[in-house]
């Protein structure tokens, strides 16, 4: 089973249960990525990025879904980002995708923007500080 993104394959390793994925990216899109450092590692950094919108997916923020006045219009497929992601992860990505009525490929690019906004607004910050302290109480449990 594989994932065909504006022309461009994707490959399902299933002995090691990750998805290795072409996804293309307009130039805009691969810059929100990567525009708070040179030495970015930009297949995490998009795999952060569906973590960040899924994990977001009832959050109710306004700008959370695919823009409706975007559907319909193409993605400019300027960068090639190959990266390998959990299985399951994909799947869901792919099955939002489609509850959605957008590509993978648009929605991996709303995805970085989405992401994007996050790192700028400082909330990703937020997450990771109180996801240690969560652990921290959790350890201090046992």
């Amino acid at each position: 089973m594989g994932v065909m993104l504006k022309g461009t394959g994707s490959v399902q390793q299933t002995g090691g249960q990750k998805s290795r994925v072409d996804v293309t990216l307009s130039e805009l899109a691969f810059q929100a990525l990567t525009s708070d450092g040179a030495d970015v590692d930009v297949p995490l950094r998009l795999e952060s990025a569906v973590r960040c919108y899924l994990g977001d997916r009832d959050s109710g923020r306004p700008a959370w879904s695919y823009p409706a006045f975007l559907r319909g219009s193409e993605t400019r497929g300027e960068v090639r980002v190959q990266l390998e992601v959990p299985g399951g992860l994909w799947q869901d990505f792919e099955e939002e995708a489609t509850r959605q009525g957008v590509t993978v490929e648009q929605l991996a690019e709303h995805a970085a923007f989405y992401f994007a906004a996050e790192l700028d607004a400082g909330r990703v910050t937020q997450r990771i500080l109180s996801d240690l302290e969560d652990g921290e109480r959790g350890d201090a449990g046992r």
